[in-house]
């Protein structure tokens, strides 16, 4: 054991390394054993254990760490991955006290305390006299406990319990990174499998026209990826008021009627929900979740699952892309079935584009009295692929995607649909852009690779409390920044990445620049930068520099109008043969 004077010393050069561990590791079980260690190198007690539940399943801890009592080892296979199961009925009450109360117990003598009775038989046997419990903590739910053995020789005072005690939080942090690396892994796996199957059951109504067995098909799906036991989706198409609905209980099991509950979940006003409690005096319905199907500004049908072992916000965000393409997929369908023209699917395809623009309205964001995050989207006439939207996550963090989707028409709003589903789902779990996009990339490869598709992208997150924006570059054209000066920013290292859908498995990276020294940040599509002129000579990057260098000082609608006006002026006409999108900053 080191000198008892560079005891504290050693103590932190040891904490450190522990900590260097968990934050460099996305797995606890593959740093577990050094951690333990690593601590017991500058602490007295002989051994440290560690058992964790799994599920918030409190009937049994298993044990996961090799620094272990010696019988263990006679009676179990120590290196099973989960570790090894043990009733949790077999430890002493104060075990069970700790974990229930979270807090720190500390038996100094076994042989003398007599919540530890039970434990005097084992305790002689291994030679430990003391033993000490910390509860391992994760977002207010114990998740585990480690538990040190003293002998009689073996000393420990308040600053070793608090040392140990800052081992057991970077535990618990470790198993809190595991568990959302491996919610991540889960959701990706979820949304693939969405964004898959509404491809398959979009190709099957294009090629069959019928309806039934499209509707049969998603109500499946959407059983399979809730892990519901049942689902029902019905449409209401306007003309007739004919009401068309598929209905999938899982096999081999009672079914449930859930139709004549569905207007008691449906009079919420929320477009989608979910209810992990009996609420609706309904015997056979323990819980459920729907979302809302929409046409232009009306509800035209709903989706509608049951019966969970339990829902999460991840489900109502993929039940959300099923909802928002499923009426994608019955305008094709009532299209097919009225045989209507090319120009007046152009035009339908128009409205869809207009409830583009509406569904980007919602993301104007002002975070300050003088900071504003605006945008001008001028659509071309058929559906295109320019997308933008933003997210407040947070009351210090803004993230926004902006993208460019390769092509027009069905497939490119398709396309955006899923951009925009993943995004939502992986802003509040990402950290970073980077990670955002990267995932993005992992999730939708497979679908654009068979698409024959891709997507240039922008994801960037404003920090209001360090005014910093990190942004990530997925192939796409750099920002244009004004400084503070009036001046370009030049030189601008923002690294860029392989477009999405390109190639799989790639990593993005971060781009991290002030705000202090920025009065706005310009992002942009190809659209406004290959519209030409009479003599063919295209607007181009120099015009929209100085542009925006001549107009930044404007308020955002002024910036805008102005910039219709010289677009009108430079090609002499108002529409465009391609999306215009413009995404603005203003940092005053």
């Amino acid at each position: 054991m080191f000198d008892n004077n560079n005891t504290e010393n050693y103590k932190m050069k040891n904490l450190v390394d522990i900590s260097a561990m968990v934050t460099q590791s996305l797995n606890f079980f593959d740093i577990k054993d050094k951690i333990i260690e690593k601590m017991l190198e500058v602490v007295h007690p002989t051994k440290a254990c560690v058992n964790l539940f799994y599920r918030n399943n409190y009937e049994y801890a298993y044990l996961v760490c090799s620094e272990t009592l010696n019988e263990i080892p006679d009676l179990f296979d120590i290196k099973t991955s989960r570790g090894i199961k043990i009733d949790f009925n077999e430890y002493p009450k104060y075990i069970h006290e700790a974990v229930a109360k979270k807090e720190i117990i500390y038996i100094e003598n076994i042989f003398e305390d007599e919540r530890a009775v039970d434990e005097r038989e084992l305790a002689k046997k291994e030679g430990y006299i003391g033993r000490i419990v910390f509860p391992l903590v994760v977002n207010y739910n114990v998740v585990g406990f480690m538990t040190c053995f003293l002998t009689k020789d073996d000393k420990i005072n308040e600053y070793d319990i608090d040392f140990i005690s800052s081992v057991s939080s970077l535990i618990s942090l470790s198993i809190d990174i595991t568990m959302k690396n491996n919610n991540t892994h889960m959701l990706v796996h979820k949304l693939r499998g969405a964004i898959s199957s509404i491809n398959e059951a979009i190709q099957k109504l294009y090629f069959n026209n019928n309806i039934n067995e499209f509707l049969d098909h998603l109500s499946k799906q959407a059983c399979h990826i809730t892990h519901s036991k049942e689902t029902i989706i019905v449409t209401e198409k306007v003309e007739n008021k004919n009401k068309m609905f598929s209905f999938y209980g899982v096999e081999g099991k009672k079914q449930t009627n859930i139709y004549p509950i569905i207007g008691k979940i449906l009079s919420q006003d929320s477009i989608g929900a979910y209810c992990n409690e009996n609420k609706l005096n309904y015997k056979e319905i323990k819980n459920y979740i729907y979302y809302k199907i929409k046409d232009s500004k009306s509800v035209i049908g709903y989706i509608v699952c049951a019966n969970s072992p339990n829902y999460t916000e991840d489900d109502l965000n993929i039940l959300s892309i099923f909802a928002k393409q499923l009426s994608v997929a019955l305008k094709l369908y009532e299209y097919n079935l009225v045989e209507i023209k090319h120009k007046i699917l152009e035009n339908e395809l128009d409205v869809l584009n207009k409830q583009q623009k509406l569904i980007m309205n919602e993301s104007k964001i002002k975070y300050s009295i003088d900071n504003e995050l605006n945008f001008y989207h001028r659509p071309a006439k058929v559906v295109g692929g320019d997308f933008y939207h933003a997210i407040k996550v947070s009351d210090e963090k803004i993230v926004y995607i902006l993208a460019d989707v390769m092509g027009h028409g069905i497939v490119s709003n398709y396309a955006v649909a899923i951009i925009k589903g993943a995004f939502k789902v992986l802003s509040r779990i990402c950290s970073s852009p980077g990670e955002i996009m990267t995932n993005l990339n992992n999730m939708l490869y497979d679908e654009f690779d068979k698409m024959g598709i891709f997507t240039t992208c922008l994801v960037s997150m404003i920090d209001t409390k360090e005014n910093t924006i990190t942004i990530s570059n997925a192939g796409h054209y750099s920002p244009i920044i004004i400084k503070k000066d009036s001046s370009i920013k030049r030189n601008l290292d923002c690294k860029k990445g392989i477009p999405i859908g390109v190639i799989e498995d790639v990593s993005y990276e971060n781009n991290v620049l002030s705000l202090d020294e920025c009065s706005m940040i310009c992002m942009y599509t190809d659209g406004v930068l290959e519209i030409k002129n009479k003599s063919k000579e295209e607007y181009e990057i120099s015009r929209l520099e100085n542009f925006i260098k001549n107009n930044y000082k404007n308020n955002q609608e002024v910036i805008i109008e102005k910039l219709k006006s010289e677009l009108k002026e430079f090609s002499n006409k108002d529409n465009y043969d391609d999306d215009i999108l413009i995404v603005m900053l203003k940092n005053n």
